[in-house]
């Protein structure tokens, strides 16, 4: 590994440590983010119990299960610089959705951003998100939530996403909000449920 990979991992765990913003995602559109002012009141209970849960697992001290680096996307996608970079830790015991930890560097400052997960046919959970992929209509994908990155080009946050149930095998994907172009690209599938 080299220096630069090991200071900007330090890095990237130093950001994780700092203030990040809480959010719970109980559809596209329809998000909250957590604090001290916050209007939190869910529509239903079964919002309500999500919003819940995802309070738990935000106070918890419980260990993130996978760390996964988000790194500049293939020829498709759209570099913002060459030291964009960012790291995804998921929890895979939390039973209603997805709850996930979230850094990334050298955006740009004050630019909208959409975080996506995307599946493929014949993986797990595929079916179970909400659009197709132009042109690949087989291929599914979510994108859950629109964030801003700081006057730094940082953003930090932890997310609770509320999901069909079901397994799911899927690639994250950061995209720039005006154009949809991804912008960080998490090379691994990974695997979680929805119960």
């Amino acid at each position: 590994m080299t220096a630069a990979r090991l200071l900007l991992g330090a890095g990237l765990a130093l950001a994780c440590r700092l203030a990040a913003e809480d959010v719970v995602v109980f559809g596209k559109g329809d998000s909250r983010v957590l604090g001290p002012a916050s209007q939190e009141r869910p529509r239903g209970a079964g919002d309500a119990a999500f919003l819940a849960a995802a309070r738990r697992d935000f106070d918890g001290a419980a260990p993130y299960d996978a760390v996964f680096p988000l790194i500049n996307p293939p020829a498709w996608g759209r570099v913002v610089s060459a030291a964009t970079a960012g790291r995804l830790e998921i929890r895979r015991s939390f039973a209603r959705g997805l709850v996930f930890r979230v850094a990334m560097e050298h955006l740009e400052p004050g630019r909208a951003y959409v975080l996506c997960i995307n599946g493929r046919p014949q993986h797990p959970g595929n079916e179970l998100l909400p659009e197709s992929v132009p042109g690949h209509e087989a291929e599914k994908y979510y994108d859950f939530y629109t964030l801003t990155a700081d006057a730094q080009g940082s953003y930090r946050g932890r997310i609770a996403l509320l999901l069909r149930p079901g397994p799911y095998n899927v690639h994250f994907y950061v995209k720039d909000a005006s154009d949809f172009k991804i912008v960080l690209y998490g090379l691994e599938y990974f695997d979680f449920a929805a119960r």
